[in-house]
């Protein structure tokens, strides 16, 4: 999960007062919120964005997890305070009602959020997603403060080798150097493992893609076998070459499997002609 300064990211005060930071791009009849991972960031999603901006309008949430968005924020407990940031971003803008998806801890929040909140979810898209299993980075362990330490780590993230640049060493290392931030993350990291979501799959009843690497090593593919098996209504679609950031290694493929997507559940939402 590249991270990556916000460059052209709209704020908008939400009446009770929640700073909200996103990326809003495109136009259409079907609304896309996109949701980051842990060590994400609401510009991972841009490359999918630019791709899709013709047909469909796309919304890249930044969570309120990231170094600049902890500061004045009450302490983190559940998941639910994610959850609540995304419906007040959806009450907002005016969504009454979207395509949900998200990489990671953003999968995990959109699970969370359809279950909430079914009525404003037409679709759910999972990539990489938490909430039945996630190997931990550094066994656990907190994360130290160390630049070849936090390359170590990053390159069980993506297949992709040359994704783990300089740069991004850098943007991580100058977020874990906040100790907050630091505190912050293995919160995070707790909820996500404490909120076993298996029993609850069932209950969701909207069109679900899952995307996933097939050389994921931090939800290995047959984490989504499992939420294959038990979302009703889902489509799996592995690729080749990556690791559990699949909108960053195959943007291209994903970006083509999002859209046969949309479409087909554009179609299912459709009404029928009635025969003269």
């Amino acid at each position: 999960m590249k991270i990556s300064f916000l460059n052209g990211c709209e704020e908008r005060t939400a009446p009770d007062g929640t700073c909200l930071r996103y990326y809003d791009m495109g136009s259409g009849d079907t609304t896309v919120v996109l949701l980051h991972g842990l060590f994400g960031s609401a510009s991972n999603w841009l490359p999918i964005m630019e791709r899709l901006a013709l047909d469909y309008r796309l919304i890249s949430v930044q969570l309120p997890i990231d170094a600049a968005g902890i500061h004045g924020r009450p302490r983190f407990k559940s998941l639910n305070q994610l959850t609540e940031y995304g419906r007040c971003l959806f009450d907002t803008l005016g969504i009454e009602s979207a395509v949900l998806g998200g990489n990671s801890l953003g999968g995990q929040v959109a699970l969370e959020f359809c279950l909430e909140h079914s009525h404003r979810v037409s679709g759910l898209m999972l990539a990489g997603s938490a909430g039945l299993y996630e190997r931990h980075l550094a066994g656990g362990q907190r994360p130290r403060l160390c630049r070849e330490f936090i390359r170590e780590q990053a390159s069980q993230i993506f297949y992709k080798t040359e994704v783990v640049s300089d740069d991004l060493v850098e943007d991580i290392y100058g977020m874990l150097s906040d100790r907050n931030y630091r505190k912050l993350m293995l919160r995070i990291a707790k909820c996500t493992r404490d909120r076993y979501m298996l029993r609850d799959l069932e209950k969701i009843r909207v069109p679900t893609l899952i995307v996933w690497g097939r050389q994921d090593e931090i939800t290995p593919p047959f984490v989504a076998d499992q939420f294959h098996e038990h979302i009703r209504n889902s489509k799996q679609v592995l690729f080749d070459d990556c690791g559990h950031a699949p909108q960053l290694e195959q943007p291209e493929m994903f970006a083509d499997a999002l859209s046969e997507f949309l479409s087909e559940t554009q179609e299912r939402r459709a009404p029928a002609l009635k025969p003269r």
